[in-house]
């Protein structure tokens, strides 16, 4: 290759609406003529704010390393970014391999479309509507491949995340369940005692917690213990790139990371609602017995009579799992979809704990709303 080869090239024709541009030359990291190339090709973008199609190839003799990797895929996320349609023609094997395996954000986007490439970002229904769906879909499949006994999942991650989600979460069920209880009987015999009737806190306590708080209590604690947790340690992996290596060895992430995780938690929240009922009905026992002078007994009686249909404890029931299913699939999810630095895994967890308690009370609502209407109230 002559002297004057040894130099990047980028050269550009514009076809009616369209963008062609052509990259060739070497492109070495060390070639001192790279930043000149990389200075113009900044200014191009400028004038092509207007366009909207873009066409990129390479020529058949160009020489390449790692820098021309990264110049593609900058290019390619300007382009995403700022709304424009933008595609490869023709690449070297390698270099399509390499730009197909990478999932790297760009670094380099031009200042002036920063704040339009946000905006199309968030606007995009992509984002919103067509990535959740295809996770789902990813994850039924996975869960039918598990039926099927053909699921690369393992038990043990499935047992670790239920004793993690389950056992290491009885703590602070207990203390909050049982606060709430608390909490509950104090409020109740204040208004009761009105009309001479403190007795029937019992029934405030014991009703309040089978249909509604120990299942949204549990549901509010697993969102910040333990979806939280999901969101940072699958994160994590996708920023240690472990994700893009079991992509790499044709292992699904889905049915490895997320499944066992999202199973767990569909298994162990409806067991900490049934105990978090329980130690809450003990709140209020607690200030039956010590504050209003209740017997035990007493107490426990009205609250069997005031339980007079399972269906009042399977209501919550039915509530904590599907909030134990939003969740596993939330915390995953923000977790698979998280930047590759610090500051995006910050909000990647953040943002699992604020969508997932946002749509327990949504489904709470829904709930109480069917129930009432279908008279199971």
């Amino acid at each position: 290759m002559s002297g004057e080869e040894k130099i990047p090239l980028v050269e550009y024709n514009q076809e009616g609406d369209v963008v062609r541009i052509k990259v060739s030359g070497y492109w070495n990291i060390s070639c001192p003529e790279r930043p000149m190339v990389l200075r113009r090709w900044q200014s191009w973008l400028k004038q092509w704010k207007d366009q909207k199609k873009f066409e990129i190839s390479c020529d058949d003799s160009i020489k390449w390393d790692s820098s021309l990797v990264v110049f593609l895929q900058n290019a390619n996320c300007t382009f995403v970014k700022s709304g424009k349609e933008f595609s490869f023609k023709t690449l070297p094997v390698g270099l399509n391999r390499l730009l197909t395996l990478s999932d790297a954000k760009s670094t380099f986007v031009p200042s002036d479309q920063e704040e339009v490439g946000s905006l199309v970002k968030y606007l995009n229904p992509y984002h919103y509507i067509y990535k959740p769906l295809e996770y789902w879909g990813a994850l039924v499949i996975s869960f039918i491949e598990l039926c099927s006994g053909r699921s690369v999942m393992r038990w043990r991650d499935f047992i670790e995340s239920a004793r993690n989600s389950g056992a290491s979460a009885l703590p602070i069920v207990t203390l909050i369940s049982f606060l709430t209880g608390l909490t509950l009987a104090f409020v109740g015999s204040v208004q009761l005692e009105k009309f001479n009737a403190k007795i029937y806190v019992a029934d405030l306590v014991s009703l309040a917690m089978v249909r509604e708080m120990g299942a949204l209590m549990v549901g509010i604690i697993m969102a910040g213990r333990t979806g939280a947790s999901f969101a940072a340690e699958i994160g994590n992996m996708k920023l240690n790139e472990e994700i893009d290596s079991l992509r790499t060895f044709g292992i699904s992430p889905i049915a490895f990371l997320v499944l066992p995780r999202t199973m767990a938690l569909f298994v162990m929240t409806p067991l900490l609602t049934l105990y978090a009922d329980a130690v809450g009905i003990l709140g209020g026992l607690t200030v039956g017995t010590t504050v209003m002078g209740f017997s035990a007994l007493h107490y426990l009686e009205q609250t069997q009579a005031a339980l007079t249909s399972m269906w009042e404890v399977y209501s919550g029931v039915c509530k904590s799992l599907i909030f134990g299913l939003i969740i596993g699939l939330v915390g995953c999810y923000k977790g698979m979809n998280s930047g590759r630095d610090s500051a995006s895994l910050g909000k990647a967890v953040t943002s699992a704990v604020v969508v997932s308690v946002t749509l327990i009370i949504i489904a709470d609502a829904i709930f109480e709303t069917t129930f009432s209407y279908l008279e199971l109230r």
